[in-house]
């Protein structure tokens, strides 16, 4: 060990933790600013949906350091835009907690809120546009408890499509590279979240009900079987080869359910290039657990036009090594950008 090492903190980034529909995902990149995945786990949720705190501390110990930065399942948040004045950190985000304790009807003791600014300057009142996210204090500490009895201290609470957003920031970090515009959209299985990217910050973000579920029940519906069949059958497609009669009806059963999924698109392309005059996005980025749907490319591609629908040739590779051959490696991108935090004082920690 060098003398250097023994005076120089170590740096150590954070773990990253989605609560998706199914279990914990873990990810951990291997040190700050580096975009190769040093570790991943897959912790699944108890028939009650409940955390197994003894395998997630078994988990833990193939990770580095115990900070974490943490999304929520995405229900428990709730993101509402806004315009308020552009004050001091504390200060502005006590006025989202206000705001939001307003908006969602609850105790402002119980609030705990994030303004996200998406915009660069202020309207002619002084106000900037924000989205505020919130959630109720003791929802989210009820989450965050077994995490904390296995031994994980969290940085951070962001929803998951911030962690998805930044998966695909990695090549924008330079000062030249600041004023590129990236569309992500993620699909989850309920919901969909459409973000846009200026360079390394999220200027644009909106829900949509279109998720992994639609297209099952409407595959299930031209097939003629449950939705778990339907379920399985499209997620063997990104797997495996399907019957080519096969693959085409769950290509159109998703081509069918995305559509609205690609008019939300499309307007938020408009909204950024035309109302916000931030530019013409380069690219648009699938991702989530229903992101690789036979069909969505071609939906989004129509939507879009001019703008290629592609697979970023980094992540997916660094997801696809990370999670191996039998993984849907797309599913992963929102623990990958929660670890993709940045490092603020991560100080001595134990490995």
């Amino acid at each position: 060990m060098s003398i250097r090492s023994i005076f120089t903190p170590r740096r150590i980034p954070p773990i990253g933790v989605e609560f998706s529909e199914d279990g914990l995902r873990l990810a951990q990149v291997a040190s700050p600013g580096s975009d190769v995945i040093r570790q991943v786990a897959f912790v699944p949720f108890g028939p009650d949906g409940s955390v197994d705190v003894t395998e997630l501390r078994k988990v833990l110990r193939g990770f580095r350091g115990r900070q974490a930065a943490i999304a929520p399942p995405r229900g428990d948040l709730t993101i509402r835009p806004a315009r308020l004045p552009r004050l001091e950190n504390q200060e502005l985000r006590e006025a989202a907690r206000w705001e939001a304790a307003g908006l969602l009807e609850l105790e402002a003791d119980d609030v705990v809120a994030e303004p996200l600014v998406v915009s660069n300057g202020v309207d002619s009142d002084g106000l900037a546009e924000m989205l505020i996210v919130a959630g109720s204090v003791t929802t989210i500490e009820s989450r965050l408890e077994p995490l904390l009895q296995a031994g994980l201290h969290p940085i951070g609470v962001e929803p998951a499509f911030v962690g998805a957003g930044r998966a695909f920031t990695m090549r924008s970090r330079r000062s030249d590279e600041q004023g590129r515009i990236r569309v992500v959209v993620d699909v989850a299985d309920t919901e969909s979240w459409i973000v846009v990217t200026r360079g390394d910050s999220i200027v644009f973000a909106k829900r949509s009900d279109v998720g992994g579920s639609m297209f099952d029940a409407e595959l299930g519906a031209a097939l003629g079987i449950d939705d778990s069949m339907a379920r399985r059958t499209r997620r063997e497609s990104d797997r495996r080869g399907l019957e080519p009669e096969v693959l085409a009806e769950v290509k159109t059963a998703v081509r069918r359910a995305a559509g609205p999924l690609g008019d939300e698109a499309g307007m938020a392309v408009r909204y950024v290039t035309v109302a916000a005059r931030l530019g013409r996005p380069e690219c648009l980025h699938l991702c989530g657990e229903a992101g690789g749907s036979p069909g969505l490319v071609e939906t989004l591609s129509a939507a879009v036009p001019g703008i290629p629908v592609e697979q970023d040739e980094l992540v997916v590779s660094r997801l696809a090594e990370a999670c191996g051959p039998d993984a849907t490696p797309l599913a992963w991108a929102t623990a990958y950008g929660l670890s993709l935090r940045p490092v603020v004082d991560a100080g001595r920690q134990a490995a």
